[in-house]
Order: C-alpha cells, then structure tokens, then sequence
C-alpha cells in the first residue's frame, strides 16, 4: 500500500511539471528605478521542462536573448550579456520567483555595475495582460 501511495504521489508531481511551466511562461513588464527615472524593460519568456529560453527588450537596446535559462519549480535563473554597455559587455544574473502574475527577480552585475547597480537588485515584474 505504501508503494502505491508514493506511485500516486509521483504521478500527481509529475502532472504539476507543466503547470509551472505555464506559470513562466508568458511576458513580463518591469520598470527599473534609475537616476534617470523609470526604465521599462520586458521579459518574454518560454519554459520547456526545466529549460528556459527567451529574451529582454526595452526601446532603448531592443531585444537581447537570455542565456544558462533553467526552471525548477516555480524558481528560475538566467543571464544576459548585454554587448552594447558603454564599458563593454556586461553580464547580469537573475534568480526568481513565480507566484500568479508577479515575477520577482534578483539580478547582479557581472564585473562593473552602472552607479546605483552594485550588489543584487530585486524588482517585481507584472505578467502582462
């Protein structure tokens, strides 16, 4: 009986995987407080499994494709590497969180941060409509 029990409850795991990829997956709308004001930035992002691919775009750089995308959960990591920095290019990690339409991400700069960006950020990001 203990092993059917366990069977159900793996089975039952198992079926919850794609609901949290369905859960990720999605846009996602971000606005950055900087010393310039609010920088808006999108995340569109696809689960496959615990594999995350995508990108982020804002007006100003355009679209930049994430990178290392995992998904575990209701967690996920990824990073950019943004080529365009005035100081070169510039990789920042993220590490976040799912929970209904809100995102929170954790990013840290790679090497040199813009002013203001040093050690890890949190931002929530909306699920767009």
């Amino acid at each position: 009986m203990k092993i059917r029990s366990m069977a159900v409850a793996l089975a039952t795991a198992l079926l919850a995987l794609p609901a949290f990829a369905d859960e990720v997956t999605g846009k996602w709308n971000l606005s950055v407080d900087t010393p310039q004001g609010p920088f808006a930035l999108v995340f569109d992002l696809k689960a496959e499994g615990e594999k995350l691919t995508g990108a982020m775009s804002n007006d100003f750089m355009g679209a930049t494709p994430i990178s290392d995308g995992t998904v575990k959960g209701n967690e996920l990591a990824f990073k950019l590497v943004i080529e365009g920095a005035p100081t070169g290019p510039m990789t920042i990690h993220y590490k976040g969180t799912v929970k209904g339409d809100d995102l929170t991400l954790v990013s840290k700069f790679e090497g040199e941060a813009p002013p203001g960006s040093e050690g890890e950020q949190t931002a929530v990001a909306k699920r767009a409509k």
